[in-house]
């Protein structure tokens, strides 16, 4: 799965290096996947998911760190629904963002050293379409 990071106690949450996160939230996103979309899958607000993929945020709880990996292992391969113009317009909008970074999708990620400081995909932006479409609660939040 991924690999193990040194982790450092800030105040009395642990934090971690956000390169993996990040890489991972990016990779969804190149399928598709908007911020809110995302956000509402981790329990997280948009504006968060937003902070860590555009490097605002350098550092994440190692729980916030645990439930991306989940999330980007269920989703890697899965294109968000779009059965509405809302959904084609967020979709279009989270590909388009991952296409003007050059960002690629889960399947150009190297596992092995995506949470590795100075890691960089070697592959770039690609269209993905993926293997299916993306249950609405992949970690098994929804009551």
């Amino acid at each position: 799965m991924t690999a193990t990071l040194p982790e450092a106690r800030s105040g009395l949450e642990t934090k971690v290096d956000a390169i993996g996160t990040r890489l991972r939230l990016r990779a969804l996103t190149a399928m598709g996947h908007s911020n809110e979309r995302i956000g509402q899958a981790l329990g997280q607000p948009a504006w968060l998911v937003g902070r860590i993929i555009d490097r605002t945020t350098l550092a994440v709880s190692a729980d916030l760190r645990s439930d991306v990996c989940r999330l980007f292992d269920a989703w890697w391969d899965k294109r968000p629904p779009e059965t509405t113009p809302a959904e084609q317009r967020a979709a279009a909008a989270a590909r388009e963002r991952a296409r003007r970074g050059h960002w690629c999708p889960g399947a150009g990620l190297d596992e092995e050293h995506t949470d590795s400081p100075g890691y960089k995909p070697r592959a770039g932006w690609r269209p993905a379409l993926g293997t299916g479409v993306a249950n609405d609660d992949p970690l098994g939040r929804a009551s």
